[in-house]
Order: C-alpha cells, then sequence, then structure tokens
C-alpha cells in the first residue's frame, strides 16, 4: 500500500513539475502593440514591440493611450500571431 502512495505521489508531482515548468515558459513571450490616433482605433500612429525573452523593447511613432496588442509569440518561436 505504501509503494502505490508513493508511486502515485511521484506521479503527480512529475506531472506538476513538467505542467508547471511549461507554464513558466510560455508566460515569457514577443508582443507587438499598435498605438491609435483616438478611440475609434482606426488610424494607427505608433507601434511597440516587447521581447521578453530578451528584456527588450522598441517603440516607434507617437505612444497614446489607444493601444491594442496586434501580435505576439513565445520565446520558443513560431512567427508573431495577429
Amino acid at each position: 500500500m505504501q509503494t502505490s502512495l508513493k508511486k502515485l505521489i511521484s506521479i503527480g508531482l512529475t506531472g506538476a513539475t513538467i505542467f508547471g515548468a511549461s507554464y513558466a515558459y510560455a508566460a515569457f513571450s514577443i508582443l507587438e502593440f499598435a498605438f491609435y490616433s483616438d478611440a475609434s482605433y482606426s488610424t494607427v500612429v505608433g507601434e511597440r514591440v516587447v521581447n521578453q525573452c530578451t528584456n527588450s523593447s522598441y517603440t516607434t511613432g507617437t505612444v497614446t493611450s489607444y493601444m491594442r496588442i496586434v501580435g505576439s509569440e513565445s520565446c520558443a518561436g513560431g512567427g508573431i500571431r495577429r
């Protein structure tokens, strides 16, 4: 009985470790933001790319309070999703 319980606990901990590691890795990504001129969100006036994988960012144009995420990519790669 004790051996079965130890195996069950071991399997559970292994699963939790794998899930936790994959979640932590997926939490980092490259995010692309667009800044718009007004609340109509029709005219893009600026852009920001935040790379959480390398802890860097790049901004061009005008930064406004009208912002949307327009693309993202995990650190593992695979292209920017839009």
